[in-house]
Parts: C-alpha cells; sequence; structure tokens
C-alpha cells in the first residue's frame, strides 16, 4: 500500500507550472501545436459521481485559438492538496478487556505510535480512550486534548500501554459523537479534520443513548473523515461481517476508510495504510490533449477548465 503511494507521489512530481491542488501532468513528446496531459480532479469534487464515462467530462481553456478535449481517464490517488498544513486529528482507542485475548503483547501500542511520529510536526492532535478506566462509567476520558503535540500523545500512548483495561463496555457510537463534539467541531474551518478510531469489537454498552446514525450526522456536520482500524474475525467479533458493514458505511460516508486485520502481528502494516489515507485521496487522473488551431498565436501559458458533471470546476495552468 504504501508502495502505491509513493508511486502516485512520484507521478505527482511532474508537475510543470500548474496550481498546487489540482495538478497537470505533461506526457510524453508533443510537437507545437499539440500537448497531452494528465490532470488531477480529486473525486470529493464531484461526490455524487462514480464510473463516469468521458462525457461527464466537460474541459475548456482560456485561450480562443487552443481547443481541449478529454480523451480518458483512469482512477488512482494523489496526495491531498496542503494536508500537512492543515490536519487535525483525533485518536479514538480501545481499551477494552477482550484485547487481552486478541492483542496479548500489545502490538497495537507500537503500530500507532509509528503512525503519530510519521505525521507533520504541524498537525493538531488529540486522544481518547474508550471506555473510562475510572471506577464510575463515562464514554471516554481525554487522555490528550486537541491541539496536542505529538511527543504529548506518544507520552499518553505509553501510559495507557500500561494501564489496566475498561470494565465499562465499548461505547463506539457515544465516543464518537461526543468526542467529535468536543474536540474536532471547534478546529479551524480551513483545515482537515479526521477520527482514527481503533477496536476489536462492536458497540457494547449497557444502557446505549446514541446510534452509528447519531456518530455519522456528527461527523458529517462537522466535516470529519472517520478512519476505522478493526481487530478480529467472526471468532473474536460476534456479527462480524454487520460490524465492518457499519464501518465501512461510515467510513465512505464520510470520505475515511477502514482497515481491518484478523491478527495483531498485522496492525503496524494497517496503520502505514491509515497514513497512506491521511496522504493520499482517491482522485481521476484525466487525459486532455490541448491543439493550438492557430500556429501564428501560440500562447505561453493555458489555463484548462475541468469539471465532473455536477462537481466543481477546477484549473490548471499548463505551460506551452
Amino acid at each position: 500500500m504504501r508502495q502505491l503511494g509513493w508511486f502516485w507521489m512520484a507521478l505527482a512530481l511532474g508537475l510543470t507550472g500548474c496550481a498546487p491542488e489540482y495538478r497537470a501532468v505533461p506526457l510524453g513528446t508533443a510537437s507545437s501545436n499539440y500537448r497531452a496531459v494528465d490532470i488531477v480532479y480529486f473525486r470529493s469534487d464531484a461526490p455524487r459521481v462514480s464510473n463516469p464515462d468521458l462525457s461527464a467530462f466537460v474541459v475548456s481553456t482560456d485561450v480562443p485559438t487552443v481547443r481541449a478535449e478529454v480523451v480518458g481517464y483512469k482512477p488512482g490517488k494523489a496526495r491531498r492538496p496542503h494536508r500537512q498544513r492543515n490536519l487535525s486529528l483525533m485518536i479514538a482507542w480501545d481499551q477494552s478487556s477482550s484485547l487481552s485475548e486478541t492483542d496479548p503483547e500489545r502490538k497495537r501500542f507500537p503500530a500507532v505510535e509509528q503512525l503519530v511520529r510519521n505525521l507533520p510536526d504541524t498537525a493538531r492532535l488529540g486522544l481518547v480512550n474508550f471506555a473510562s478506566l475510572g471506577a464510575s462509567y463515562a464514554d471516554y476520558d481525554v487522555c490528550a486534548p486537541m491541539g496536542s503535540s505529538k511527543a504529548r500523545v506518544l507520552s499518553e500512548l505509553e501510559r495507557l500501554s500500561g494501564s489496566p483495561f475498561s470494565v465499562h463496555g465499548t461505547p463506539l457510537w457515544n465516543t464518537l459523537t461526543r468526542a467529535i463534539l468536543q474536540m474536532l467541531a471547534n478546529e479551524p474551518p480551513d483545515r482537515e479534520r479526521w477520527v482514527v478510531l481503533f477496536t476489536d469489537g462492536q458497540n457494547e454498552i449497557g444502557v446505549p443513548t446514541l446510534s452509528e446514525a447519531d456518530a455519522l450526522q456528527a461527523a458529517q456536520q462537522h466535516k470529519v473523515r472517520l478512519v476505522f482500524v478493526l481487530l478480529g474475525n467472526e471468532q473474536t467479533i460476534s456479527r462480524y461481517h454487520e460490524v465492518r458493514q457499519t464501518l465501512e458505511y461510515l467510513a465512505h460516508a464520510t470520505g475515511g476508510a477502514v482497515v481491518a486485520v484478523e491478527q495483531a502481528q498485522n496492525l503496524r502494516e494497517a496503520f502505514g495504510e491509515v497514513l497512506d489515507t491521511l496522504e493520499y485521496a482517491p482522485c481521476y487522473y484525466v487525459h486532455v490533449r490541448l491543439y493550438e488551431t492557430d500556429a501564428s498565436r501560440q500562447p505561453e501559458q493555458v489555463q484548462v477548465h475541468l469539471r465532473v458533471a455536477d462537481g466543481k470546476e477546477r484549473v490548471v495552468n499548463v505551460r506551452w
């Protein structure tokens, strides 16, 4: 998974004179009156479109003598725009007693610690564990408030690694809903907001008060993307397929992801995949050909306008 991410990043480094978020990558050789480029268009900019045909792509230029034509596209991933400057991420951490059986060697801790170390130093981080480790019930404990440094979060993870398990169940939906409202709702509007939730089970609590619908509503209202790391299988999680399907629904509805592994020894790779999800977003590489119809008025640069169906229009600059 990481190798795929590096491949797309290497491709994107072919950028030539274009807006940073929406890149045009020159392809092959070109004559004096012809150019071919791949333009990155993030799928989140046209969320209601899936598997479009070529007629869904609308392309034009700002130069009357340059004609643009979409000749194909392929799905892929590209680095998220400005991610390193605008990341707010809350880690929601399962401390339920079932982990004594599913991860007795506590491999989850070095795995998530590696993720935290790989995040940019400018990221605003927070950490909660669910349910409370105290004697009385609470949905979660705030271990590190939003805006904490990597060092603070790493210190709290080290403390949790030596702490007892919670005896209050696994309140996934209570924790997601209320922690989002407490920790992410007031983050600056220009930041990408994420939750990375690790669990080895399903929503289990004596008197559940909130549902997955409440969690989804809170996430969508505050533009929070949900990423789940799920440890387990049919033997360790009752109704496993239903649980995974629910998590996938929440993740896809918010632009996040689910990374599922059966064994704890695969958690380091799983959290590496989480980093890929944070760094790269699904996109279309749209293959566009540009034709100069009047060689006597050859431009130095052309603005290409690209839109997918009813999605946002994006503009890139292509040097002629």
